[in-house]
């Protein structure tokens, strides 16, 4: 127990620092919006593209436990849409939003810093594999629910293609396809380049989780909670075990990166879920909150979660 408070300390307390700067008025909002922009558009991207260009692929790659973190994920979702037509009575587009919070996880400005710590540089390989596809699954299908829902003026053929635009230029998905094609074609990074994405990727894990604890400070607390606690049941329990099952019971699989998309699934609800429904303007009350609640009450079911992978270093 120790070890695990030892490891999740210095994550959430990362993440209060900045939580707590933002409310006593010592990092304004534009400056949370410019270190989440410096995370997303730079440190990130420079983890992953200088962390995948050196690695060593295995020659076996448990392609199951993808299987097993999207089954889950859909799933997970579908229950969120579900949640809200019938339970909340809500319209197509804000049944996107709800299947958002209880599917989609905060795996960069998360998912990295907390698996990297807890289970080590070698559980790199299959978190880096969970991230490439999560937006480029998630994103053009809420996108399209919404645009669907509201009829818009644009046809599908249109909107996939923008969607499609829209992946190719994330810099986190940039950063992926980068490191994948360097690594493949046995190109040495020049030491120079090396040396910067190395300084980028060094401030990755502890800007992100000052970013992630400051951008919750700016969310509003009261108003409509009961759709919140639902989905946060839904993320933080309903979301891993469901991985989980798919992964041991019916596919058999066990190791190290059964425990990554475990404790990928058991991140909380992106910070993307309340962009989204502010982008759209569609239930951005309940996105906010439920990125707020999960967030809070994870730092207790993502304990329990490794404790039970028995993956804590």
């Amino acid at each position: 127990m120790s070890v695990l408070i030892e490891t999740m300390a210095p994550i959430f307390g990362l993440m209060a620092l900045g939580f707590v700067a933002v409310r006593m008025g010592l990092f304004e909002d534009a400056s949370v919006k410019g270190l989440v922009l410096f995370v997303f558009n730079f440190s990130i991207p420079a983890l992953l593209l200088r962390s995948l260009a050196q690695m060593e692929f295995p020659p076996d790659i448990e392609w199951g436990f993808l299987v097993a973190f999207y089954a889950g994920s859909l799933i997970t979702y579908g229950l969120g849409i579900g949640v809200a037509r019938f339970a909340f009575r809500r319209t197509l587009p804000e049944q996107a939003i709800f299947g958002m919070g209880a599917g989609f996880s905060n795996l960069v400005l998360m998912g990295i810093p907390i698996v990297l710590t807890a289970l080590g540089p070698e559980a790199s390989l299959p978190m880096f594999l969970i991230i490439g596809a999560h937006s480029a699954t998630f994103m053009p299908l809420t996108v399209a629910l919404i645009q669907g829902g509201r009829g818009g003026e644009a046809s599908r053929a249109q909107q996939a293609v923008r969607v499609f635009g829209e992946m190719l230029r994330n810099p986190i998905i940039l950063g992926i396809l980068a490191g994948l094609l360097l690594n493949l074609s046995g190109v040495t990074l020049w030491i120079g380049a090396d040396r910067i994405l190395e300084f980028l990727g060094t401030a990755a894990v502890p800007c992100a989780l000052f970013a992630m604890g400051a951008s919750l400070a700016c969310y509003p607390l009261g108003g409509d909670v009961a759709p919140a606690v639902v989905l946060s049941v839904l993320k933080l329990t309903v979301h891993p075990l469901l991985v989980w099952f798919v992964a041991v019971p019916i596919l058999g699989l066990e190791g190290l990166w059964v425990a990554v998309a475990v404790v990928m699934a058991s991140m909380p609800s992106a910070v993307n879920v309340y962009l989204f429904g502010a982008r759209y303007d569609t239930a951005p009350g309940v996105a906010a909150r439920t990125v707020l609640l999960t967030s809070v009450c994870s730092m207790v079911t993502i304990a329990v979660v490794l404790n039970l992978v028995g993956h804590v270093p």
